[in-house]
């Protein structure tokens, strides 16, 4: 411990990160050393011992870092996260509050650093575990959002461009990942508003780390149902991720369910190269073509479960049902040899597409998500769909209802889906920083 205290009296980065570095992995023999010394030790007398050394007056959050430090490593156990995750999390939080110190905190961004990354998906396990003993959801986590939250407020609220706030987007980044984690993704939103306020040189941050914040910030944007601005999140997540990077499939795991909800099917090529995706979603874009809502609603249903993990159950169920009706009336269209759709071929082809209620209730029961009508297609169904179509610039034309058709337009009757997705929604004007 003495050897260990008296290396301890400098602001090398490197050096009290590879000291205090609480990684197992790494430091085994190191913890394991400084185990051995405090065997006959009580925490008390740590503390005591380690004031003696006055290894820095002005810091005073540093001691408190060290004696956490010491504490870890005399009575970690390390066969047993379960047993030792209080002592990580003391730790961590002794650590953002010596981080924190305006005049000496920037020497510890390494150790930092390292800790996030190591402390997150241990905590993780132990929650998993953990949950269903003590009752309270994700406790640990908790504990961790609030300590991450702390210092994000810290390092946004720094002057000028110190060292220390380069870890500003991999904080934002571990923290909203967090908040998805312990179900409230909603506590993003105040994030990436103050992230927005910064004016940061996102370039400046490692590709890495930038493809993470846009992939979290899209997964947001669909939790709030604007799907144009996650697809345009997505998409360069997905252009700027190392091709043999695992996180390509995370990507298009929402990337491709969001392209085809705003009419830009993926292309055979991408689903081909990754059979998970072939499988959840090659049906789906058929069906979305064909414009084939029971086989659409009977795919998801099949497979609820992968979808529903996923957080896209409900979103690709009833973003999908107007999608399909306008891809079912362009396929009567081209049928027609003029530029006009009868509500009776409409009607056959509606009918043709949703099946029978009797069909609808016997393939998913009393799950009312799938079914989308529950009466047999009327003309004023018909009409409705037409007007909805129209209305959301699906179709081009006029529904007249006296003569039981709708006339569309000479010129593009039916525009673009994606293009109008883009026109109309776009991406956020305080998010232009991202772009270079």
């Amino acid at each position: 411990m003495d050897a260990l205290l008296s290396n301890l009296r400098t602001n090398d980065p490197k050096v009290l990160c590879d000291l205090l570095s609480v990684d197992l992995r790494s430091h085994s023999y190191q913890i394991a050393s400084v185990q051995s010394s405090l065997r006959s030790v009580d925490a008390s007398q740590i503390k005591s011992h380690v004031e003696q050394y006055h290894l820095n007056d002005d810091w005073s959050s540093f001691e408190p870092l060290v004696v956490s430090y010491l504490l870890l490593c005399k009575d970690v156990d390390p066969w047993s996260i379960l047993q030792s995750h209080d002592l990580y999390l003391s730790f961590f939080n002794a650590l953002s509050m010596a981080f924190m110190n305006s005049q000496y905190g920037e020497s510890l961004c390494p150790l930092f650093q390292e800790t996030v990354g190591h402390i997150i998906p241990m905590v993780k396990r132990v929650d998993l575990v953990l949950n269903r003993l003590d009752g309270k959801k994700n406790k640990r986590l908790v504990f961790v959002s609030t300590v991450l939250s702390r210092v994000f407020n810290h390092l946004r609220a720094l002057k000028g461009s110190p060292r220390k706030k380069e870890l500003i987007i991999f904080i934002v980044n571990h923290l909203n990942s967090v908040y998805f984690t312990i179900g409230n993704p909603l506590l993003c939103a105040n994030i990436f508003a103050n992230v927005n306020l910064l004016e940061l040189k996102f370039q400046r941050f490692p590709m890495s780390q930038q493809v993470q914040y846009r992939y979290i910030l899209a997964r947001y944007y669909i939790i709030k149902n604007q799907l144009s601005k996650a697809h345009h999140h997505l998409s360069w997540s997905f252009r700027h991720c190392l091709k043999g990077s695992t996180n390509l499939i995370r990507i298009l795991r929402y990337l491709v369910p969001v392209s085809m909800l705003i009419g830009k099917n993926p292309s055979k090529q991408v689903l081909m190269r990754f059979p998970e995706l072939q499988a959840m979603y090659g049906p789906l874009v058929i069906h979305s073509i064909n414009g084939n809502q029971f086989e659409f609603q009977r795919h998801l249903f099949l497979n609820q479960h992968y979808f529903k993990a996923r957080g896209l159950l409900v979103l690709l169920s009833q973003r999908s049902r107007i999608l399909l009706f306008r891809n079912l009336a362009l396929k009567v269209f081209q049928t027609c040899d003029v530029n006009r759709l009868p509500y009776a071929k409409l009607q056959v082809a509606f009918a043709k597409s949703l099946r029978t209620s009797a069909e609808q209730s016997s393939t998913f029961g009393n799950q009312a998500l799938y079914q989308t009508l529950n009466e047999p297609v009327d003309l004023a169904f018909v009409q409705n769909v037409c007007c909805s179509l129209i209305e959301n610039d699906m179709v081009k034309g006029n529904v007249v209802a006296s003569s039981r058709l709708v006339i569309l337009s000479k010129s593009n009757p039916f525009p673009s889906v994606y293009a109008n997705y883009t026109s109309k929604y776009g991406i956020n004007g305080n998010e232009k920083w991202m772009d270079y």
